[in-house]
C-alpha cells in the first residue's frame, strides 16, 4: 500500500538528479568559463554541454498500480503507433505475433527504466552504438545503442527493446537475466531519451492511444490474462456446476389456460327467486357445521 504523503510539506517535489551528472554539469561549466575567457561567444558553446548533462541526469519517484497482472510503461514519452507485428528475434518471444507500442522519448525525459510487468528478466540482449550518433532520430538508424529484454510472467511474455544514441555513457541496465521484478520498479538508466518498443500478447486489453502522453512505472497499458479469466463451454461439466449453485431464480413458464377449464354461461344456473337463493344459503350452512 503506497504510503499517505499529507504529512509531507512539499509533496509535488519528486524529482531529483544523479550525482554523476552534476559532476558532469560542473565540469561542463568549467570549461564554459575557460572558453569565454578566450572569447565571450565560445561560453554558449560549454553552456549548452551544462544543460544536456542535467538533462541526461534527471531522474524522477514514480508509484505503481497495485495490479498483479497490470503492464505499465517502462519509460516516459509519446505513443507514436500500436500495431501488430512479428517481435524481433532476439527477445525469443513464444508467440510469432504481437502487439508492438512504440513509445518516442525526448531528451529532456527523465532517465528511469522501469519493468513492464512483475516476474522475471528471461533474457537480455545489449549492443554497443556507435560514438558518432549522438540522437536517435529515427528507432531503426545505425549506429544506436540497443537493449532486447523480455520479461516473463506465469507463461506470459512481454519484450521491451530500447533504442538510444551511442556517443557516451548513454544506457546502464541493473538487472541481470534471472533476476525476479516487481512492477514499475527500476531496473536502468537510459539518458538523453530515444526509443521503446513494448511487445504484448494480442490477448491484453489496451488502455493507451496513439499521441497519448505516458508516464514510465505509471501509466497501465493493459492487463494480461489469468487463468481465471479463461471462460468455460457452456456443455462442460463446470459450466453446468456453475449454473447449479447460482441463486438466480428460474424463470417457469406458466401453462397456458384452456378454455375447456371454465364452464359456459349455459352450465351454470341461477335461481331467480331470492328465497330459494336464501334456502340454499342456509342448506350449506348446515352442512358445514355437521
Amino acid at each position: 500500500m503506497p504510503e499517505d504523503i499529507d504529512r509531507k510539506s512539499m509533496p509535488w517535489m519528486t524529482a531529483g538528479i544523479d550525482w554523476e551528472g552534476v559532476a558532469a554539469a560542473l565540469g561542463a561549466l568549467l570549461v564554459a568559463l575557460l572558453l569565454g575567457a578566450i572569447w565571450g561567444p565560445l561560453f554558449w558553446i560549454g553552456f549548452a554541454g551544462v544543460i544536456l548533462a542535467i538533462f541526461a541526469a534527471r531522474w524522477s519517484h514514480r508509484t505503481p498500480p497495485d495490479m498483479a497482472s497490470g503492464v505499465v510503461a517502462p519509460c516516459d514519452g509519446v505513443i507514436v503507433s500500436i500495431e501488430s507485428v512479428e517481435p524481433p528475434s532476439e527477445l525469443r518471444l513464444n508467440e510469432t505475433r504481437a502487439t508492438r507500442i512504440r513509445i518516442a522519448s525526448a531528451p529532456t525525459a527523465t532517465n528511469k527504466l522501469y519493468t513492464p510487468i512483475a516476474g522475471s528478466l528471461e533474457s537480455l540482449i545489449v549492443q554497443a552504438g556507435e560514438a558518432g550518433v549522438l540522437f536517435a532520430m529515427r528507432p531503426d538508424d545505425d549506429g544506436l545503442s540497443i537493449a532486447y529484454l523480455t520479461f516473463e510472467s506465469r507463461g506470459q511474455q512481454v519484450g521491451v527493446r530500447l533504442a538510444t544514441g551511442g556517443f557516451g555513457p548513454r544506457m546502464e541496465l541493473t538487472t541481470e537475466a534471472g533476476d525476479i521484478v516487481r512492477l514499475g520498479r527500476p531496473f536502468g538508466t537510459r539518458r538523453l531519451g530515444g526509443w521503446c518498443d513494448v511487445y504484448v500478447p494480442a490477448s491484453v486489453g489496451r488502455l493507451v492511444w496513439p499521441g497519448q502522453t505516458v508516464v514510465g512505472g505509471e501509466t497501465v497499458f493493459g492487463r494480461l490474462k489469468t487463468q481465471g479469466d479463461t471462460e468455460l463451454p457452456s456443455d462442460s461439466p463446470e459450466a453446468e456446476d456453475d449454473v447449479a449453485e447460482t441463486d438466480e431464480p428460474l424463470a417457469i413458464e406458466a401453462e397456458p389456460e384452456d378454455d375447456d377449464d371454465y364452464p359456459s354461461p349455459e352450465d351454470v344456473s341461477v335461481p331467480d327467486d331470492p328465497a330459494e337463493i336464501f334456502a340454499r344459503l342456509r342448506e350449506a350452512a348446515r352442512k358445514h357445521e355437521e
